[in-house]
């Protein structure tokens, strides 16, 4: 799905997804059933939302999986993209980012993508790491955990996001990030959903 009718702005990334490269590279068997770059502000998450539902409604618990994985993604991109925009004129900014889903044989595979400050890509990798040792039980003992600690000032969210998409997932998250300046970083996060599992 190319979300033509939604809000673009002309901003341009300074790293774009060049999406003609990244099909080509994709391993056979790949079916891309969203792909979406740009501000993640309430209404490109209303209209995308919309769309996964319809998109899963024959398939409701894999559409719920995706769906609240697709929204933990935005809301990281949202809350802490080093890249924003303002929407509408308005004094608020969102951030921008790239969300792929894609549809293989056996599984769903979700990748979201933005710029971040190597100080929050390293924080998110330590946190990714410390998630995937653990299992359901105590992930969500984790979450329990998180949700009672005070929020830190420069935590927009309630800093539980990366858990409930391993939790969703049933599958470690994959990390990654590329240097792109001494600030920022490009970061790479990734998660499957097993149809198995559905």
């Amino acid at each position: 799905m190319f979300l033509k009718d939604m809000y673009f702005t002309n901003y341009k990334s300074k790293m774009d997804f060049n999406l003609l490269d990244y099909q080509t590279r994709m391993e056979e068997g790949y079916k891309i059933l969203l792909y979406y770059k740009g501000p993640f502000d309430e209404l490109i998450l209303t209209k995308i939302g919309n769309y996964l539902r319809t998109k899963f409604s024959q398939t409701p618990k894999a559409g719920s999986k995706i769906f609240a994985i697709f929204i933990e993604m935005a809301q990281n991109i949202s809350y802490y993209s080093a890249e924003t925009d303002l929407f509408d004129d308005s004094v608020k900014t969102y951030g921008i980012g790239t969300i792929v889903v894609n549809e293989l044989a056996d599984s769903y595979k979700l990748i979201s993508g933005n710029m971040v400050t190597h100080d929050i890509a390293q924080e998110i990798i330590e946190k990714c790491r410390a998630i995937n040792t653990l299992d359901t039980e105590g992930l969500r003992n984790m979450k329990k955990e998180m949700r009672s600690l005070p929020r830190r000032d420069d935590h927009k969210g309630g800093n539980i996001g990366l858990i409930q998409m391993a939790i969703k997932s049933e599958n470690p998250l994959d990390v990654e990030t590329k240097a792109f300046d001494e600030v920022h970083a490009f970061l790479t996060i990734s998660t499957t959903i097993d149809k198995k599992d559905l």
